[in-house]
């Protein structure tokens, strides 16, 4: 089982623009989507696509969380929400405009220790075999440590953690040496306060990446497809498919619950890094999360990856 754990959920509003957004008046949707957000979210999404057991923990609160339980409900993704009084879940506004999105997210609720303690005793009932995703950012005031503080509380119970955050908290994680962590090549310039322009030039910092504690790294390259380096000393790339993208937003994610579905399978990773691209792609090439069909039609045009030496 994967459980997947989004500390800052959303309700996404996605809206499209005929002409070029202008500052300082009226701008007018050409047309509106209203779904639930946040990373893990989507992780969970594709996981049920592709027949994999999972569930979604995270905090809910106010109008905006109770949006968010309800079209996860529809779902049927089994869910274990944390009820948050007194605050609201945050809206994350993406713009879509030329090919482009422009996002302006929310900041979320606050948790109390209280929070978070409810919070792992649900993760306890995960163990051995089981994996914890712990997507995004994390909740609003909670210290850089947070992901890492969660990982270490469980580190007893035999879980494996997948890690896709940015910054501070992301640095703090690879103390606990998770199985895999997902950057992009943005949040992996960040981390390291420097201009990486090639996916070729990359390579020295995702070794640097599993000498600061994590496992495996994959990093997402956009249409470059991605980068796998794994536990054995081995690295990996794919490129990306071909194809019209509506809708990169959620695509990372994608990634890493198509890899991880094939890692929980049994599958070898440089299977599951095909499945990680096919799924990345499907849903670049879709307006939102992408189905099955998609997934396996774009899984079946994929090569083998090559290793690089």
């Amino acid at each position: 089982m994967i459980a997947t754990v989004t500390m800052n959920p959303a309700v996404d509003y996605t809206v499209s623009l005929e002409e070029p957004l202008m500052k300082a008046t009226v701008n007018r949707t050409d047309h509106e989507r209203i779904t639930a957000g946040g990373k893990g979210v989507n992780v969970s999404l594709i996981l049920q696509q592709l027949d994999v057991p999972t569930t979604v923990y995270g905090y809910l609160s106010g109008t905006t969380g109770a949006m968010i339980a309800e079209q996860l409900q529809r779902t049927q993704i089994p869910t274990d929400w944390i009820e948050v009084p007194n605050q609201m879940n945050r809206i994350n506004l993406k713009i879509r405009e030329n090919n482009t999105v422009t996002e302006l997210n929310g900041r979320g609720v606050s948790v109390t220790e209280q929070d978070t303690e409810l919070l792992l005793q649900k993760l306890r009932r995960c163990g051995d075999g089981d994996y914890i995703v712990l997507a995004g950012s994390i909740p609003a005031g909670a210290p850089a440590t947070h992901y890492a503080d969660v990982m270490a509380a469980l580190e007893d119970t035999g879980v494996r953690f997948a890690v896709d955050a940015a910054g501070a908290p992301l640095r703090e994680a690879l103390r606990c040496k998770p199985f895999v962590i997902k950057p992009n090549l943005p949040e992996l310039c960040a981390l390291f306060d420097s201009e990486i322009d090639t996916w070729w030039d990359a390579l020295p910092y995702g070794k640097k990446l599993q000498e600061m504690g994590a496992e495996n790294v994959l990093l997402s390259l956009g249409g470059d497809g991605a980068l796998l380096f794994t536990a054995e000393n081995r690295v990996w790339h794919l490129s990306a498919p071909h194809g019209e993208v509506k809708n990169a937003v959620g695509a990372g994610d994608s990634m890493l619950g198509g890899f991880l579905a094939a890692v929980v399978q049994g599958k070898p990773l440089t299977e599951a890094l095909r499945m990680g691209v096919a799924a990345g792609s499907a849903t670049a090439f879709s307006e939102w999360i992408a189905n099955r069909s998609r997934m396996d039609n774009l899984l079946r045009t994929l090569p083998e990856p090559t290793e690089l030496v």
